[in-house]
């Protein structure tokens, strides 16, 4: 007999899977220079349901969200080696953010974040008001 939590899980993974495979669509009419597609490429919704829910029956039997994603936004984008990669500001529920990567083998759908977020390395100045990442390849890479 399944349990409430693999339930859950079997839920979140498979709404999770529907979003970051829904292929997107470009909307027919456009303005001749760039085209708009019918979905945001990046949501809340498409970070890792590891990220927001602590998988661990034992000290979440009932698989409730522990860290809620409010936003994703303003995201710095460079394609390298074939791939498009966002470096994106998460909002945290609790209005704290972080920046992460996604990765796209295009640019329009199919993104997905890696495992775990940037770590950004602290300076003897304190930073303030880290906000919206730019990236530009350079000889070191990016």
């Amino acid at each position: 007999m399944s349990s409430v939590f693999d339930k859950r899980l079997k839920a979140l993974e498979n709404a999770y899977a529907s979003l970051v495979n829904k292929k997107n669509v470009k909307e027919e009419l456009g303005n001749g220079i760039f085209d708009r597609y019918s979905y945001p490429v990046l949501t809340a919704a498409h970070t890792p349901v590891f990220w927001r829910f602590d998988l661990d029956k034992k000290s979440n039997p009932f698989l409730m969200e522990r860290f809620g994603i409010n936003a994703t936004f303003n995201a710095g984008a460079i394609k390298l080696n074939d791939k498009y990669y966002l470096a994106v500001r998460v909002e945290g529920a609790d209005r704290k953010s972080f920046f992460a990567i996604a990765e796209s083998p295009n640019g329009i759908d199919n993104f997905r974040f890696w495992d775990y977020p940037l770590d950004l390395p602290q300076t003897n100045e304190p930073d303030t008001n880290v906000y919206d990442m730019r990236l530009v390849q350079h000889e070191d890479g990016w």
